[in-house]
């Protein structure tokens, strides 16, 4: 009788164990069923899962990085004279715009210089200084002196930018269209210079680096692209300024004409001047 029980107690047991283990996996079951449909509708239509505010979709509050490198240029500058102080080269400048050619004062290197055109080939800038010669003979330059025609490199610059991906981007363009206003610029400064028909499209040229120059404007930058942001400011403005001098002077008076190089000059020396400041 006692082993009758004792079998009987055995056979409860296993039973009991089996039900129990039976119930933790179909509990088990059920959690993992109910976690895996949750995640499920937790996804939006695309498939990927929800995990808080989705991106802006300006790319305002998204950070990038980019490489900004400018294209090498050459220059071919007409020089009028080279001056141990600043007064002194912009008398010289003055009186140069005073004979009716165009004139301004470059950053020292240490000697301030006075430029009366830049122009993008040497054959264009060597007729420039045949021309202005007899107008500064005497007065400006020494009778017998010759106008100087120095070639200057300007160097590839790089440097990279971090930050808000809509004010990257906005610097970035400024530098592409920077580019490509200097090399329009010396274009038709050659042209004009050389007596030919300039194929430069100067007002639409203008009105794209005006507007690119507002934007820049309103823009409030992050702390990490000030710098940047200044500068590409900096040289889009004075090259808007450039184009409409150009512009103005297209129509042959010979005034505005002088006003022009003198405008046009002085953007070329913040864009040398600028990109110095971002790649040493």
């Amino acid at each position: 009788m006692r082993r009758s029980r004792l079998g009987q107690s055995k056979g409860l047991g296993s039973k009991l164990i089996f039900v129990l283990v039976a119930l933790a996996f179909v509990g088990s079951g059920y959690l993992i069923g109910r976690y895996f449909l949750s995640s499920l509708l937790d996804r939006p239509a695309g498939g990927e899962p929800v995990t808080g505010q989705g991106p802006d979709p300006s790319g305002s509050t998204t950070t990038t990085t980019v490489q900004i490198q400018t294209k090498p240029v050459t220059l071919y500058r007409v020089q009028v004279g080279a001056f141990s102080t600043s007064e002194n080269a912009e008398n010289a400048a003055e009186a140069a715009i005073a004979k009716g050619v165009g004139a301004a004062v470059m950053s020292p290197d240490p000697l301030y210089k006075v430029y009366c055109g830049i122009t993008g080939s040497k054959d264009a800038a060597k007729k420039l200084a045949e021309t202005a010669q007899p107008k500064l003979s005497g007065s400006v330059v020494g009778e017998n002196d010759n106008l100087y025609v120095a070639t200057t490199e300007i160097p590839s610059r790089s440097f990279t930018i971090t930050g808000p991906k809509t004010q990257v981007e906005q610097i970035q363009n400024a530098f592409v269209k920077a580019d490509t206003a200097v090399q329009s610029l010396l274009a038709f400064w050659d042209a004009q210079y050389l007596g030919r028909e300039s194929q430069v499209v100067i007002s639409s040229m203008e009105s794209e680096l005006s507007a690119l120059a507002a934007e820049l404007d309103e823009t409030t930058p992050d702390a990490g692209l000030k710098t940047a942001h200044s500068a590409a400011k900096k040289i889009v403005s004075d090259l808007a300024l450039a184009a409409q001098g150009a512009k103005d002077s297209a129509g042959g008076d010979s005034s505005k004409v002088a006003a022009g190089t003198s405008t046009f000059i002085k953007s070329m020396d913040s864009y040398i001047e600028e990109l110095k400041k971002l790649s040493p």
